[in-house]
């Protein structure tokens, strides 16, 4: 294609101008054809079948007719661009008007401009010295802390707003006492004015996301080089869009034809496309870090693909929005170019959007209120959730503006009685399970806060534990039922509210509620016989979560408490469920302290005063221990003989200890007895039983001679005699009673 320059005229309208007399009919009609096909989207409900052949000829016929009336449209609408850029001199007098129709009209704008910007950089020096002595303050303080962080950058934002606040009011008063007020330099001053203050804003706001010079207070996680490239492609990117905005009404304002502003708008718009772009593939290492949550991913082979994709994805997605915008702005359908530009703004701001909140929820997870013994371990799904809701939220508001700009007329759907009502409900019903997730989270790390970090909900029996030990406390008993009444509530409360969202009327619902609770309770008595007696026993603190009690003939440690029935863990291992309406008394061996009585048998001959010193000697031994010693509440002593039997004196001795503690300071306690009776000579007596056999001894009182009974009939006599004075022995000591029963003996 050759270009030939024509004085007078600049080369680009030239080449514009030649590229658009080449276009061909051919071409012109695909290109209408192809958009109008895009844009319309005729919305009819689906025929019947009878009357399907008509209505697809109609719909067909429809489709060609808006083909041609857009190709129409588009066709006189190049020609008179073409016609527009061959012929510029309607261009001539908005130069002319801009500059006052003077000879050195230019300078003199650009003169008046410079001061306009003096003015106000000196009115904001001076605004900034004034504010000097709270900035030094502000730098002084020294904090760790994420409220105080960002405390500090609130406060430095305000103080730069304050600052682009002063710089526009100093720039306006110059503007508007420069020159006289139907001076037209006065407008292009004023139109430059909002350029500069909207780059001035956009730049304290991105300092405040970006930080380019402050990492301490950057809320993305981005190292310092690619946060200052970005905060350098945002201001272009403002700068441009800026100027798009207020430099396009100026030239509308001064007299330049709508068509010269169809064909520069697209211009600009291309530009701004290019910029984002560029930021996009400049940063593209950075932004895939940033968008990597460290989530693993199911199908490795599609994530890798889609990170590599995605600037190509993108860019061609801003290219089809830019294509379709710019057609409707160069054919004057500005409404629906009006959309378009929404639908771009939101591709270009939604990425930005999720990425703050991102890292807003990373802040909050670290909040002192939310941090628990498992609030760790959740903090990635309760990130998830919310970040979700949001991009469900956002992700609705773009498809309902696709949809809008396709032509299917969401906004005026909304506005009918049943889609809004559909549309708030669903919103509400969002919102409703947000709150109520987040009000989950937070009562649950304020209980967990409360309960130990070795608390478990499966179970506080150890294996090598032998029962009796200290439980845990009131508060760490009654906040796990606590927590899960909460739940409950918090549960009903939910659904509810989200039935009451959607329209339903849970009035007649709760009343059948209630109904239903009245029969269910007199169907099962015994389950509420169970709750409340539950409740009672947990308000008299008959028994704690980790104790070792005796109800119901049954035994162990109280493993867990659930609404109607505890469980006890027996110390061999056994797992029993109780009923609460099952406990008519509660034997809690776990509270304050234990008081345990031990017996031996020593000789008839054994000097009861050396053994109870010698007891004394162990117990003092005992309390010196480091690891024993700790535990007595009263020190091992001796009681003296406690009775008399056929074969021995029966000594008592007794210590308490801790709760817990017993069973093993039981087993040294007999332990150093032993040995230390044994270094004084003294040993345990055994049992010994005598039997004296008919005809074995002669009778010192009987001079007759008794017959010798045979062999035989000498051990079945000695066997039976010895079997009575064991039955005898045996009753006798079940016939005894101790202040620890037998059975909680078996926990040796």
């Amino acid at each position: 294609m050759t270009v030939r320059y024509q004085p007078g005229k600049p080369a680009c309208w030239q080449l514009l101008s030649t590229g658009m007399a080449g276009l061909q009919r051919g071409s012109v009609m695909l290109i209408a054809a192809l958009l109008a096909l895009l844009l319309s989207v005729p919305v009819t409900a689906a025929p019947a079948a009878e009357d399907y052949n008509a209505l697809a000829n109609a719909r067909a016929a429809t489709m060609l007719q808006q083909v041609r009336d857009q190709s129409n449209l588009f066709q006189s609408r190049l020609q008179e661009a073409h016609q527009a850029v061959a012929d510029m001199s309607p261009l001539e007098p908005v130069w002319g008007r801009m500059t006052d129709y003077q000879s050195h009209g230019l300078l003199k704008l650009v003169l008046l401009l410079i001061g306009m910007v003096a003015v106000g950089y000196v009115l904001e020096r001076l605004v900034s010295w004034r504010m000097q002595p709270v900035e030094q303050r502000l730098r002084s303080v020294q904090s760790l802390t994420w409220s105080a962080r960002l405390g500090y950058l609130g406060l430095r934002v305000i103080l730069d707003l304050i600052r682009v606040v002063f710089f526009a009011l100093g720039a306006w008063v110059w503007a508007i006492s420069s020159v006289a007020e139907d001076n037209p330099m006065r407008v292009v001053m004023l139109a430059a004015l909002p350029v500069a203050v909207t780059l001035r804003l956009v730049a304290v706001l991105s300092r405040a996301i970006f930080a380019p010079h402050a990492r301490g207070i950057r809320a993305l996680p981005l190292a310092c080089e690619p946060a200052l490239s970005f905060h350098r492609w945002v201001l272009g990117f403002t700068l441009v869009a800026a100027a798009n905005q207020h430099g396009l009404n100026l030239l509308l304002d001064m007299g330049m034809p709508e068509i010269y502003v169809s064909l520069l708008e697209p211009v600009s718009g291309m530009l701004m496309n290019l910029i984002a772009l560029g930021c996009v593939l400049h940063n593209r290492v950075a932004l895939e870090h940033m968008f990597d949550d460290g989530s693993a991913c199911a199908i490795d082979s599609l994530r890798r693909a889609v990170l590599q994709a995605w600037p190509v994805m993108a860019g061609v997605w801003l290219f089809v929005l830019w294509l379709v915008w710019s057609y409707n702005i160069f054919i004057g359908n500005f409404e629906l170019a009006q959309r378009l530009a929404l639908a771009w703004w939101l591709t270009i701001v939604f990425p930005l959007v999720d990425r703050l909140f991102n890292a807003c929820l990373r802040r909050l997870i670290t909040l002192p209120f939310l941090q628990s013994r498992t609030f760790r371990s959740r903090s990635e799904r309760f990130i998830r959730i919310l970040q979700n809701g949001l991009r469900l939220i956002m992700l609705s508001v773009a498809v309902l503006t696709l949809l809008e700009v396709l032509g299917y007329g969401t906004w005026q759907m909304m506005e009918n009685s049943v889609a809004h009502q559909l549309g708030r409900a669903v919103i509400d019903v969002l919102v409703i399970a947000l709150v109520a997730y987040v009000a989950w989270e937070m009562i649950q790390s304020l209980i967990e806060r409360h309960l130990p970090d070795e608390y478990s909900d499966e179970g506080s029996a150890h294996l090598e534990g032998e029962g009796g030990s200290g439980g845990a406390s009131r508060t760490e008993t009654l906040l796990p039922l606590l927590r899960s009444f909460i739940l409950v509530i918090l549960v009903v409360t939910t659904v509810l509210s989200m039935l009451n969202a959607v329209g339903v009327q849970i009035g007649p619902l709760l009343a059948g509620a209630g109904v239903v609770g009245i029969a269910v309770g007199f169907g099962a008595q015994k389950l509420v016989q169970d709750i409340i007696s539950g409740v009672f026993f947990l308000v008299d603190d008959a028994f704690r979560r980790g104790e070792y009690i005796e109800v119901a003939g049954l035994k162990g440690t109280v493993e867990k408490i659930a609404l109607r029935s505890m469980r006890l863990r027996h110390h061999l291992g056994a797992v029993q469920t109780i009923p609460y309406s099952e406990i008519s008394t509660v034997k809690n061996l776990s509270r304050d302290w234990v008081t345990m009585k031990l017996e031996f048998r020593l000789p008839y001959d054994t000097d009861v005063e050396k053994v109870r010193k010698i007891v004394k000697k162990v117990g003092e031994k005992m309390l010196e221990d480091e690891e024993m010693g700790p535990c007595f509440l009263l020190p091992l002593k001796s009681q003296g003989v406690m009775r008399v039997e056929e074969s021995a004196l029966i000594f008592r001795m007794k210590f308490t200890t801790k709760p817990g503690e017993q069973w093993v300071i039981r087993r040294e306690a007999y332990r150093l007895v032993k040995e230390a009776l044994e270094n004084n000579g003294i040993s345990f007596a055994h049992r010994a039983v005598h039997v004296l056999l008919p005809g074995t001894v002669a009778s010192e009182e009987s001079q007759t001679e008794q017959p010798e009974l045979p062999m035989q009939q000498q051990i079945v006599s000695a066997a039976s005699a010895m079997a009575a004075t064991l039955a005898a022995e045996d009753a006798r000591r079940h016939e005894r009673f101790d202040d620890i029963k037998e059975g909680h003996g078996d926990a040796t």
